[in-house]
């Protein structure tokens, strides 16, 4: 994976982690008529895509290189 497909990827698991925090924030403050499946969706799925994306990360030290 390249450099820019990484960085591309953090940038929305980021995104979708900080959104998904303030809307639980707004909610708990606020409590709106706010489906909670939403927030825990966007938390989980922010979540696994920032785990895979480093875990990728990672593995390329251990891949064997081209020749």
């Amino acid at each position: 994976m390249s450099k820019a497909t990484k960085t591309l990827m953090m940038f929305i698991a980021l995104f979708s982690i900080v959104t998904s925090s303030g809307a639980l924030a707004y909610k708990l403050v606020f409590n709106p008529k706010m489906p909670w499946f939403v927030i825990i969706g966007g938390l989980f799925c922010g979540l696994v895509l920032t785990y895979l994306v480093k875990s990728y990360d990672s593995d390329d030290d251990f891949m064997p290189k081209n020749k």
